[in-house]
């Protein structure tokens, strides 16, 4: 299958990004929270106004920086399938430069082929020719 990355929009794109994100804190948090339906964690989340435009905030904000991944990720027909978040660190005091994996997301439909591992390598690669001493997950 052939994926196309694009840059997220923020307009046109931040209802997709804010559920995938929601969707990802739900399956990332403690054991305990899943025991919480889904519907109810997400009403809870999207409750939190603060919070929620924090995220977007810095989200795009770590956009500016041309060495951040912020993609939607398409089927060559132009069908969202996921999206990545990798935003580019920089330390100006000691010149120490990461990368950090905030988000990954694959649309259930398309989980289990292989493309999250992909991503992965490609936040790698874009990573290390970016002068990434590290990549954090």
């Amino acid at each position: 299958m052939n994926i196309v990355h694009r840059q997220i929009d923020f307009v046109k794109d931040k209802g997709y990004v804010l559920e995938r994100h929601c969707r990802i804190n739900y399956e990332c948090d403690c054991p305990w929270v899943r025991e919480i339906a889904y519907d109810d964690y997400r009403k809870d989340w999207f409750s939190l106004k603060n919070q929620i435009n924090g995220f977007y905030e810095y989200l795009e904000q770590t956009s500016k920086d041309s060495r951040t991944i912020a993609e939607i990720i398409e089927d060559e027909n132009g069908c969202v399938i996921g999206y990545i978040w990798v935003p580019f660190c920089f330390d100006e005091e000691s010149g120490f430069a990461f990368a950090d994996i905030q988000d990954i997301y694959i649309e259930e439909n398309y989980r289990e082929s292989g493309l999250a591992t992909k991503l992965i390598s490609y936040a790698e690669d874009n990573a290390r020719r970016s002068g990434a001493k590290v990549i954090r997950s």
